[in-house]
C-alpha cells in the first residue's frame, strides 16, 4: 500500500498597525500547492490560510482549518511579521501571556492577562531548531533562534496551536516563524554574503522571494 501523502499547513497574518502589507500574507498566498521533499521521491501537500490580526477571529479560523483536516498535519508553520528584526526568527517558546502594545484589528487589547487560565507558563516547539537554524544558514538563509515571540497575537496563536496539538494522538510539529520587512531581509542576506544590497525599488520583491524560499526550506526540514 502506498504511504499517505504528507500535508502541512502554513499560516500568515493580514496587515496591522501602520503596515501597508504583511509579508507573511504575501508569502502564504503565493506558495506552491506542493513541495518536493529532499531526495526528489516524495511531495508534501501545502495547505495555506491567512488569519486576521484579531485574537478571536485568528484562532477560530486556524482551529477550523485544523479540525477539517481529520487525517492530521505533519507540520504547522505559523508566520508573522516582526518589523524591527533583521533576520528570520525561529520561535522556540510561546508564552501564556497577553500583553498587547496596541489593539488588534478588532479593537481587543489585553494587559498582563493569560492566554489560558491555569495553562502552562510556556509551550515549546518540538522541532530541532538548532539543527534547522544551522541547515538553513548553510542554504544561505539569514536566520536565528528567538526565545521570545512577543506578547501579541503571534504569540497567542502559537500558544493555542501548541496546546491544541498537545491533545492529539498524532500531533503535528508546530513552529512560529517571524519575518522581517522584505527590504531589511535583503540587506541581511547580502551582508552575510558580503554583497551590496539591491536597489531600493527591487528590495521588496527580492525580499519576498528570498523569504518564500526560506519558508519552503522550513517546510522541508519540518516534515523530514
Amino acid at each position: 500500500m502506498p504511504s499517505k501523502q504528507k500535508r502541512v499547513l502554513v499560516a500568515g497574518f493580514d496587515a496591522f498597525d501602520k503596515l501597508d502589507a504583511n509579508p507573511s500574507q504575501t508569502i502564504v498566498e503565493t506558495l506552491d500547492a506542493s513541495i518536493m521533499l529532499p531526495g526528489g521521491r516524495e511531495q508534501v501537500q501545502v495547505d495555506t490560510v491567512v488569519l486576521a490580526t484579531c485574537c478571536i477571529k485568528a484562532w477560530a479560523k486556524l482551529k477550523r482549518k485544523m479540525d477539517a483536516n481529520k487525517g492530521g498535519y505533519s507540520a504547522i508553520i505559523l508566520s508573522g511579521v516582526a518589523a524591527r528584526r533583521e533576520k528570520i526568527s525561529l520561535e522556540r517558546f510561546a508564552l501564556n501571556i497577553r500583553d498587547y502594545r496596541i489593539a488588534d484589528n478588532s479593537g481587543h487589547q489585553f494587559e498582563d492577562s493569560p492566554v489560558e487560565k491555569g495553562g502552562p507558563a510556556a509551550m515549546t516547539s518540538t522541532l530541532a531548531l538548532k539543527y534547522m537554524s544551522k541547515a538553513l544558514t548553510k542554504k544561505g538563509v539569514a536566520c536565528e533562534i528567538s526565545n521570545h515571540a512577543g506578547t501579541f497575537i503571534c504569540n497567542e496563536i502559537y500558544y493555542k496551536c501548541l496546546r491544541y496539538q498537545e491533545g492529539k494522538r498524532s500531533p503535528a510539529s508546530v513552529l512560529f516563524v517571524h519575518l522581517p520587512l522584505p527590504k531589511t531581509y535583503v540587506k541581511s542576506v547580502k551582508a552575510a554574503k558580503n554583497k551590496q544590497a539591491s536597489l531600493a525599488g527591487k528590495g521588496k520583491i527580492e525580499g519576498i522571494s528570498l523569504m518564500r524560499s526560506a519558508i519552503e526550506l522550513i517546510i522541508k526540514f519540518s516534515v523530514v
